[in-house]
């Protein structure tokens, strides 16, 4: 569409608004839109004019118009307004305000000194700082307001209980978004919100919930921009959003001129690359740009399908200038279509240039607008029918005073099914639900024309349960190079074997664990000591046991061990092999054959010693080793000696000074063996019952491990196996020697 075309439009739609703010009724409803902007030259009065308010007064005259054709609503009055443009400016609007309803200070009288009916009752404001402002006045009147647009969290107290709005509060929309943020594990984000009671609620309300869900997100940066510096603002914020490139996600809380404001500087900085949420409708404007929007994600109110007010818009537009609906406009009706045709913007054209034009003027509050409008009608339906109901016996006649309607209470009965679903108000004047889409901006191809629009993706609503749900009807495609949700956190979570060291409440760094301290798992906030006996590897990932200093069969030593073990073996079984295979001669029998095959097993078990020794010790290895070793000792030196003796008699040969054994018979040896094993047996056998030797750990931190078998663990062990003690304090150290070892501490071996 030509920019002269679109301009002839706009101006179409504004003398229509012009020429129409204004129509008599038996009972007259207020209107309070922004159909123009916020001036940019503060020496003005208005700015540009704005579209979408623009849009939303139209859906006020059009509800109006429906409610007057209905014969089951009001059907015995007539509805008028009267509609006024503050142009975005708070102090206009309650200018207006008091022009609007004290009419010369006589409010709500049945005539004004103007001759006109006075006004009952307020639709609008747009903005909830407005409706902050202007509450007061409603409250020193008793007059009621009711708004479709109006949306801050902080109108929901009893401070401003005669603004009713049918739009849901903000705390819904921020935990939607709050769902949005979470679902897509963006960890790391920044909200921009205007400095007003619109933009502060919002963010205070997804900081609250996010807080609440206990660090599902983090919020780094929280900026607000003031309307009175609002360049400035937006200027230091995309500034600041432009330094910290790990923010790739930001809430957006602004509305309307604000918010193209905002985009405005985005552009002029060439900040890319972000992905915005936006909590408001957003629309067309110049800055409009594929690189700045694209891949961002809009809320805006839940599309409640077609309910006549697009025709209505096209009407205006499209209908032959001679069509008697719009007979108040046909003063400049011939000028604006000879324009229309001198632009060559007839027939198939005209629909589209008007389609165009309706996209823009449409707003997903529309619908709210016209329920705002309905629930006033309901409201004064319903103090109609108690009117009718307490007079008619009296006076049928008679018809309700416009001071007979008290909208204040007459709102809180109201409930009805209106465009936006169920429409029924609580004590603050909120509606209880909330249903949102979810759009997101893209390249649309239509009939070969390619064109930058925003596309329905998902939704959001709220439930009775107080359940909410995130539904995507399709999946997203985002403009990354994996095609897969761009990633929005300060950085990467900390490898194993690091600890996060926080910089910022949003941000850290990662630092080595050091010493025997490890993080087995990513994101780790803390190194953990490693257990006593332990330390850690060399990635700091996972403790592993500290070396062991024994001797064991896998070293050097070890394996040196037992080869000359395994030889001593080899040698020993051959000794036994030719003891059995020449078990009867002469030379065997000579040497006692018993007494030699007693002494190879007894050769044998000190070679069995020497393997188990280069093997881990524990409590059961060291209850053999002890006995096994005197034993075998024992029955090693007396079968020794028993054949020392025998050599000693045979070749007469003394084993001392004119001591010279004869003879040695069989009993006598074997009496030599059994008296050296039965004193042994008798201090062994209790020892093992009453204190056996028991595996000790000594421990040299982060270096190595030692294991030891201690002969004894109490006093009991001390008198057995050390009879020698039998000094008190040679016993006295003694014991404390075992107090310190069994406590951890290191024990020398006895």
């Amino acid at each position: 569409m030509s920019s002269s075309l679109y301009q002839v439009l706009i101006f179409f739609f504004f003398y229509t608004a012009a020429r129409a703010p204004y129509r008599e009724g038996d009972i007259m409803l207020g209107g309070l839109f922004n159909v123009h902007q916020q001036p940019e030259n503060p020496g003005s009065q208005c700015g540009e004019i704005n579209l979408r308010g623009l849009g939303r007064t139209q859906a006020m005259i059009f509800a109006i118009e429906r409610i007057n054709n209905s014969t089951s609503l009001l059907s015995n009055f007539s509805l008028g307004y009267d509609i006024r443009d503050y142009c975005e400016n708070v102090s206009k609007a309650a200018e207006l305000v008091y022009k609007l309803l004290t009419v010369d200070s006589c409010v709500k009288f049945k005539q004004n000194n103007t001759g006109k009916n006075a006004i009952i009752s307020l639709v609008g404001p747009d903005e909830s700082r407005t409706a902050m402002v202007i509450g007061g006045f409603l409250q020193m009147l008793n007059f009621s307001s009711i708004s479709g647009t109006t949306t801050s969290a902080e109108l929901s107290s009893p401070t401003y209980n005669h603004l009713h709005r049918t739009a849901p509060s903000d705390t819904f929309l921020a935990t939607a978004m709050v769902d949005l943020v979470t679902h897509f594990n963006w960890s790391y984000i920044a909200i921009v919100g205007l400095d007003d009671s619109y933009g502060r609620n919002g963010v205070w309300a997804v900081v609250s919930e996010s807080t609440s869900r206990k660090d599902s997100f983090c919020i780094a940066l929280t900026e607000f921009i003031r309307p009175e510096s609002l360049n400035l603002s937006s200027f230091n914020i995309v500034k600041k959003l432009k330094q910290m490139q790990n923010i790739k996600v930001v809430i957006l809380w602004l509305y309307e001129y604000f918010q193209r404001n905002f985009f405005a500087e985005v552009h002029r900085q060439n900040l890319t690359g972000r992905v915005w949420i936006l909590s408001a409708d957003f629309f067309r404007y110049k800055y409009q740009r594929k690189d700045i929007l694209e891949s961002s994600i809009a809320f805006q109110h839940h599309n409640f399908g077609n309910f006549g007010f697009k025709e209505h818009l096209k009407d205006i537009l499209v209908k032959k200038r001679n069509n008697k609906s719009f007979s108040e406009w046909s003063d400049g009706a011939n000028e604006i279509w000879h324009t229309l045709a001198s632009k060559k913007c007839v027939n198939g054209q005209i629909e589209q240039c008007s389609e165009d034009l309706i996209e823009e003027i449409y707003s997903s509050y529309i619908p709210y607008t016209i329920d705002a409008v309905y629930a006033l009608a309901h409201a004064i339906n319903i103090s109609t029918r108690d009117f009718s109901r307490n007079n008619f016996n009296t006076n049928p006649d008679k018809s309700p005073a416009v001071n007979d309607f008290d909208l204040q209470k007459l709102l809180r009965r109201v409930n009805f099914d209106g465009l936006t679903g169920k429409i029924k108000f609580d004590r603050f004047g909120d509606r209880g639900s909330a249903h949102y889409d979810i759009v997101i901006f893209k390249d649309v191809h239509k009939e070969n024309v390619k064109s930058f629009k925003k596309v329905l993706v998902g939704e959001w609503e709220s439930s009775i349960e107080n359940k909410t749900a995130l539904i995507f009807h399709e999946d997203l495609h985002w403009n990354t190079p994996s095609g897969r949700p761009p990633i929005s956190e300060c950085s990467e979570l900390c490898p194993p074997g690091t600890r996060q060291s926080a910089t910022s409440p949003c941000c850290w760094q990662c630092f080595p664990c050091l010493g025997g301290t490890i993080s087995p798992s990513a994101g780790s906030k803390t190194c953990t000591e490693c257990p006593n006996g332990t330390m850690s590897n060399q990635a700091k990932t996972e403790c592993v046991a500290l070396p062991s200093a024994n001797i064991n069969y896998d070293t050097a030593s070890g394996i040196l061990i037992l080869a000359f073990a395994a030889l001593g073996v080899v040698v020993t079984i051959l000794c036994l092999f030719a003891l059995s295979r020449f078990w009867n001669s002469p030379i065997i029998k000579a040497s006692n054959r018993e007494l030699s095959l007693v002494l190879l097993l007894t050769i044998l078990s000190l070679l069995s010693l020497a393997v188990i020794n280069v093997f881990k010790t524990t409590d059961a290895i060291c209850k053999v080793i002890y006995p096994l070793r005197y034993v075998t000792y024992s029955l090693c030196l007396s079968v020794v000696l028993v054949k020392v003796l025998l050599i000693s008699s045979a070749f007469q040969t003394p084993i001392v000074d004119s001591l010279i054994i004869n003879s040695l018979p069989k009993k006598a040896q074997v009496a030599i063996v059994i008296a050296f094993l039965v004193p042994l047996l008798a201090v062994l056998l209790p020892w093992l019952l009453l204190d056996p030797p028991y595996n000790m750990q000594h421990i040299n931190p982060k270096r190595y491990t030692f294991n030891e078998c201690k002969a004894y663990s109490s006093l009991v062990g001390i008198l057995l196996f050390r009879p020698e003690v039998n000094d008190l304090s040679h016993l006295r150290a003694e014991v404390t020697q075992f107090s310190f070892g069994s406590s951890g501490v290191r024990v020398n071996s006895g």
